[in-house]
């Protein structure tokens, strides 16, 4: 029994088309299954190293991401706001987001207070603790994505008429309006502090490593079935 040569465009076509994309989707998803790896890697370094105090001088946001932070300043209600979109638990609800001024009243840093639950008519606020006077938190501090999908760009903040429900973490937009600067750093409040709600920060871990490269398995896979596939059609067993 030999192997005959069919030559057909289509299936050819096929795989130099299909091919490189199903490859190239493999490496995408290793390369983010790094990405992760590299993010783990930074928290647990850093998450253990030594506190560091944040005070009205404007750090480096590199430098602070997921770093163990104290800072003393006192609370501003008055620019406070709700991060919508965030589910506790199977319940959707609200992440508070409350700014500490430093002293000087120059600069502050918003500090992410918890989670509250939200209430069945979106029309109205929940009702929630607001803190004032100066205070010292500590809490571990983090960079707010900046690639989130929104349908529609939210409008600028005006002072006077201050807008209480965010989709989006924007510190631009914030510092736009508020005035003082702020740091590019967000402080996810500890749960020993009584000025919190619900605070149950997961840390990274390697279940999205896992899963992008199962995704990757998954299109390499895929790329050799296709040449599996071809080979079998353009090599087809003929008698002598």
């Amino acid at each position: 029994m030999k192997l005959k040569y069919h030559f057909s465009i289509v299936p050819t076509l096929c795989v130099v088309t299909l091919f490189p994309i199903l490859v190239g989707l493999g490496f995408w998803q290793l390369e983010r299954a790094q990405t992760r790896k590299d993010i783990l890697n930074l928290y647990q370094d850093r998450f253990h190293a030594p506190r560091v105090t944040i005070g009205s001088a404007i750090e480096s946001p590199a430098e602070l991401e997921y770093r163990q932070t104290e800072a003393t300043g006192t609370w501003d209600p008055e620019h406070e706001f709700l991060l919508d979109n965030r589910v506790l638990n199977g319940q959707a609800g609200f992440h508070v987001i409350t700014p500490l001024v430093f002293r000087g009243n120059q600069s502050a840093v918003l500090v992410n207070r918890g989670w509250i639950p939200g209430v069945a008519d979106r029309s109205q606020l929940p009702q929630f603790e607001r803190p004032h006077g100066e205070t010292t938190i500590t809490g571990t501090a983090i960079i707010p994505p900046v690639d989130v999908f929104v349908l529609k760009a939210a409008p600028p903040l005006i002072p006077n008429e201050w807008q209480m429900i965010w989709q989006v973490l924007d510190l631009e937009r914030f510092e736009q309006a508020a005035p003082y600067r702020i740091q590019g750093v967000v402080i996810r409040l500890d749960t020993s502090h009584p000025d919190g709600f619900e605070r149950g920060w997961p840390p990274p871990d390697d279940h999205w490593i896992k899963r992008h490269e199962a995704y990757a398995f998954q299109w390499f896979a895929l790329a050799a079935t296709l040449l599996v596939i071809y080979f079998a059609i353009v090599f087809r067993p003929r008698k002598k």
